[in-house]
C-alpha cells in the first residue's frame, strides 16, 4: 500500500507540534491538525478501497464521518511515530474502538519505527498480505498463524461471528479456538467443518 505524502507545509506544521521532541498524545487533538487529519483520512480510504485494513469490511463510502484513522502502533503509548506514514491506517471505528491501545510491537521500547512484519505481533496493514495470515469467509475470521489469531482477538474480528453465526459454544469459550485449530489444520475434520461454516453463512 502507498504511503500518505505530506506537503512541505504539513511537514513544517509536523516539525513545529514536536519539535525535536516526540509528540505528545495530545497533539493529535489540536485544531492546527484537522486538514492534515482529513488528507490521512481521505489518502488510506482511496488506498484501501474503502475496505478495512483489519475486518476487510467494504465500507462502500469515503465519508470521513464513518472512518477512524488508526495508528498501528497506538499513539497513547508511542507518540512518536503519531505522523509516521507507515504507522496510519484507515479502519473501520469497531475495529479501532476494540483495538484501542493494546500492545502490537514485539519490543515495546522501539525508538525508531519497525520496517519489518516480523517485528508486530499482528498484522501490518503496509508489511503482510492479510490471506498469508486470515482466512476469512464471510462472516468467520481463521487464523493461518499466530499473527493472524492476535490480530483476530486484537481487533474482535469474532464480533461478526457471535453476532451472525449459532456456534454451540460461546465465542469467549477457549474451545472455540480449538475449533479453529481444527479448521486450519485441514484433513477431513477440517474440511467438514469449513463447509459447515459455508452452510451456515447463507443467511
Amino acid at each position: 500500500m502507498e504511503v500518505v505524502s505530506f506537503s512541505a507545509d504539513q511537514l513544517a506544521l509536523i516539525k513545529d507540534l514536536c519539535g525535536a521532541e516526540p509528540c505528545a498524545p495530545s497533539a493529535w487533538a489540536e485544531d492546527s491538525v484537522k486538514d492534515l487529519k482529513a488528507t490521512i483520512k481521505s489518502h488510506y480510504i482511496h488506498a484501501q478501497a474503502t475496505t478495512c485494513c483489519y475486518c476487510q469490511r467494504h465500507l462502500a463510502s469515503e465519508n470521513h464521518r464513518v472512518w477512524d484513522i488508526d495508528h498501528v502502533v497506538p499513539r497513547s503509548t508511542h507518540p512518536r511515530f503519531m505522523f509516521e506514514p507507515l504507522n496510519l491506517v484507515a479502519c473501520c471505528p469497531d475495529c479501532n474502538r476494540a483495538k484501542k491501545d493494546q500492545r502490537v510491537l514485539k519490543n515495546n521500547r522501539r525508538k525508531k519505527y519497525p520496517t519489518k512484519s516480523t517485528d508486530f505481533l499482528i498484522l501490518h496493514p503496509h508489511f503482510d498480505e492479510y490471506a498469508d495470515h486470515i482466512f476469512r469467509q464471510q462472516h468467520v475470521y481463521l487464523g493461518k498463524t499466530e499473527k493472524g489469531k492476535r490480530t483476530i482477538y486484537v481487533c474482535d474480528l469474532l464480533r461478526f461471528a457471535q453476532k451472525y453465526i449459532a456456534w454451540p459454544n460461546a465465542i469467549t469459550d477457549s474451545r472455540f479456538e480449538s475449533e479453529v485449530d481444527v479448521i486450519v489444520a485441514g484433513g477431513s475434520d477440517g474440511a467438514a467443518a469449513v463447509q459447515q461454516i459455508a452452510r451456515s453463512l447463507q443467511i
